[in-house]
């Protein structure tokens, strides 16, 4: 690929401000199966999409999206058969957006993810990523675009234990040649700014659920991505660690001008969004803004 594995090289988001900035302030991230009747969760998700259905965008005609999604199909085979998870797929996601994929367990919002990020190849479709057409890449490709263009946050963090928290979330430029010292520096910095400096050289698994998402996001933050994913982020979480991270993430969206795309069935987050994705049975129901 055209990147060159540099500490230079490492792109940024098109905003002027740079995460680790010393000049900026602390709070960086703390910003104000088929059924024959429908689930309550499913009738709220109705609800939703009747009032989503009368917003109007008037801004996404004047960007070019970051992500483009187009006529993505993507069938898993189930013993003898042949199940479509994703039922074409279009979809289109702008620069510093927040956009929340909100629908029932099983509706294909996880599959579309992994997608995007081109862990899950489509079955038909294309998927284009700042004007590079990820479908056809291989799988050595797909690692390193991901692993720059990417940071990603799951429900459960994956820790290599022998390590320490620090060294999990300076992992992705350990595999570089960026020299240790720049990795420690940004790693420490993250961490600060996440408020968890303080547990930096304990092991993960020494940490509250809370502050282990935390250190989950700074190594997801480490490479400096263009766009942020995250699948069910705060589902092991109690309530209030839960709002911690939520706040975090609204913060990198509004403060860091990050691009956000996260995976839920939670409706309460619907209000951290630009805009609600909302999916049933492998269909979007909707793409409209929220203005």
């Amino acid at each position: 690929m055209e990147e060159e594995q540099k500490a230079e090289s490492i792109e940024k988001p098109e905003e002027k401000k740079v995460l680790v900035d010393d000049t900026k302030k602390d709070n960086t991230f703390n910003s104000n199966k088929e059924e024959k009747e429908p689930s309550d969760e499913s009738k709220t998700i109705d609800e939703l999409v009747a009032k989503d259905q009368q917003i109007i965008s008037t801004d996404s005609r004047f960007k070019k999206p970051i992500i483009k999604i187009e006529g993505v199909n993507k069938s898993f085979k189930v013993g003898n058969e042949w199940v479509k998870i994703l039922k074409d797929i279009n979809l289109e996601i702008y620069p510093r957006e927040f956009v929340v994929i909100l629908g029932p367990s099983g509706c294909g919002k996880s599959t579309l993810l992994n997608t995007i990020i081109g862990l899950e190849k489509p079955s038909t479709g294309k998927v284009t990523v700042r004007g590079h057409d990820i479908t056809n890449y291989t799988l050595d490709q797909l690692s390193q675009f991901r692993l720059k263009k990417y940071g990603v946050v799951y429900q459960k963090p994956d820790w290599i234990k022998s390590l320490s928290v620090i060294e999990n979330v300076a992992l992705p430029l350990a595999i570089t040649d960026i020299p240790k010292k720049y990795r420690h520096n940004r790693a420490i910095d993250l961490l600060r700014k996440l408020k968890i400096d303080h547990r930096a050289y304990y092991a993960p698994s020494e940490l509250s659920g809370g502050q282990q998402q935390r250190a989950t996001i700074a190594r997801a933050l480490i490479n400096n991505p263009w766009i942020i994913v995250s699948d069910e982020p705060t589902g092991n979480l109690d309530s209030e660690s839960a709002a911690v991270v939520m706040d975090i993430f609204r913060g990198l969206n509004e403060d860091s001008k990050r691009t956000i795309i996260m995976v839920t069935h939670n409706i309460d987050y619907v209000h951290y969004a630009t805009r609600t994705v909302y999916m049933r049975d492998g269909e979007i129901l909707n793409k409209k803004i929220n203005i």
